[in-house]
């Protein structure tokens, strides 16, 4: 299922600087002129993000050992990403993305302009940040209208589920090619701004958790306290 409605992207410019790496408040205080840059870079960058999403849904029909087994004979397959949808009844699969332009557009600015460049790659890493958790909140709205609970969103690159082992199998369940996503041979989606994940649905499902507490990255990401 292809989503066709516009995604109003809630970025500030705060989120553009976490998007570099930075500290928002470090930033303001030492150097206002980058914040302003992250400014107008926001202002530039969100005119050339072009937010699409796919997603499919799937019934769980069992439970094995690493494997939950769904509907038309699919599966997804690993210690980690099984601990988390075992009780699930259903599992959404998504992959999002902003598209290619901006992320060209921050790259052939870094040539002349580094500061810039880096400004606009915040914007983009901000961008499908926001598009992935808009997603998540209507999933979530469509839960809760049946009565359901959700899962936190699972990517590749969790603990028990890497993106070497993750990725194929997500993308073996949505047509991501649609929305002009793809998957190199080592797991990298293009356009680099983009976002694979899935969630679980059911009425027994746990919310455990942040989704930072299972990244493989947890104790070396400077992001880890925002969850």
């Amino acid at each position: 299922m292809e989503h066709n409605k516009t995604w109003k992207l809630e970025i500030t410019a705060d989120d553009v600087l976490r998007g570099q790496g930075a500290d928002p408040a470090a930033v303001k205080a030492r150097s206002p002129r980058l914040f302003q840059l992250a400014e107008e870079a926001l202002e530039e960058g969100l005119k050339l993000a072009q937010p699409q999403v796919v997603e499919e849904r799937f019934s769980v029909e069992s439970v094995g050992h690493n494997r939950l087994q769904l509907e038309g004979g699919a599966s997804l397959k690993g210690e980690g990403i099984v601990h988390h949808l075992a009780p699930a009844t259903e599992v959404a699969v998504v992959v999002c993305t902003i598209g290619p332009a901006l992320d060209d557009r921050s790259s052939a600015v870094m040539d002349d302009d580094v500061i810039r460049g880096l400004a606009l790659y915040g914007v983009g890493s901000a961008a499908v940040e926001a598009l992935a958790n808009a997603v998540c909140r209507q999933i979530e709205q469509e839960a809760e209208e049946r009565d359901l609970k959700t899962t936190i969103p699972l990517s590749p690159g969790m603990i028990g589920w890497s993106v070497e082992e993750g990725q194929p199998q997500l993308f073996q369940l949505v047509d991501a090619g649609r929305i002009g996503v793809a998957l190199n041979p080592g797991g990298v989606m293009t356009p680099l701004k983009s976002l694979s994940m899935t969630i679980g649905l059911g009425r027994n499902v746990a919310d455990e958790g942040l989704t930072c507490d299972y990244c493989a990255m947890k104790e070396t990401c400077r992001h880890r306290d925002r969850g």
